[in-house]
């Protein structure tokens, strides 16, 4: 019996963790403010652009995402694109920026110069929103790496 339970939870997982490789056939990028959030929007799957200027995003990092795994990424010398392997990147700018994003796909290839690619502007203290497996291209910005226990245990490997 505890073999059978066993077997069933490892499928579950792996069904799950699937789910996490269907990504949206449109792409729309979306605007919030902090006081209007809406904690759904994330399930959406699509790039979020938070519009209020965040002078100290841990806290609102803490609130939306406490029953996450949160690291800070000190990488900020990005002259390559960027793999996000983390369920969401949480990007705030250090100052005016302008962060290049690619759509969600399985490979790692980066987007070739036929390809269409999203240009974010954001003004200092302004944050963005990445989902899994988007890809991103930019400096001067402070990102925080936010994972529930799938993408901090299989993302690295995918």
């Amino acid at each position: 019996m505890k073999l059978l339970i066993l077997i069933l939870t490892i499928i579950i997982l792996i069904i799950y963790s699937i789910c996490y490789y269907i990504f949206p056939t449109d792409i729309s990028i979306y605007q919030a403010d902090i006081e209007k959030f809406d904690i759904s929007l994330l399930s959406s799957r699509q790039p979020i652009v938070i519009v209020d200027y965040l002078q100290n995003p841990e806290d609102i990092i803490k609130c939306w995402f406490k029953y996450n795994i949160i690291n800070f990424n000190n990488d900020i010398n990005n002259n390559d694109w960027k793999h996000n392997n983390h369920k969401y990147l949480f990007i705030n700018a250090i100052k005016d920026t302008e962060i290049i994003i690619y759509k969600a796909q399985i490979t790692k290839i980066n987007p070739t110069p036929n390809d269409k690619i999203i240009i974010i502007k954001l003004k200092e203290n302004q944050s963005l929103i990445l989902p899994f497996k988007w890809k991103y291209y930019g400096n001067n910005v402070n990102i925080w790496d936010i994972d529930d226990i799938i993408t901090f245990s299989l993302g690295p490997f995918f």
